[in-house]
């Protein structure tokens, strides 16, 4: 059985700080009911994808507003 998840952006958040490629960006997350918007900047387009790949994977996640910019 499932647990259900109450704080969906706390666990992010932890999923970017355990992932070594991530953690220093301190990318914004906000949550909406399993939407998730991303926000922040990273030097690469493959950095932003990342940060997608890894939200996407989080149980409780229905969608990703990636607003993420490469700078």
């Amino acid at each position: 059985m499932n647990e259900p998840i109450y704080n969906l952006r706390h666990q992010i958040q932890t999923t970017f700080m355990d992932d070594r490629d991530m953690r220093e960006y301190g990318i914004e997350v906000l949550d909406s009911n399993g939407i998730i918007t991303l926000r922040g900047a990273v030097p690469t387009h493959a950095a932003r994808d990342r940060a997608e790949e890894l939200v996407r994977n989080v149980e409780g996640v229905t969608s990703v507003i990636n607003e993420i910019d490469v700078v």
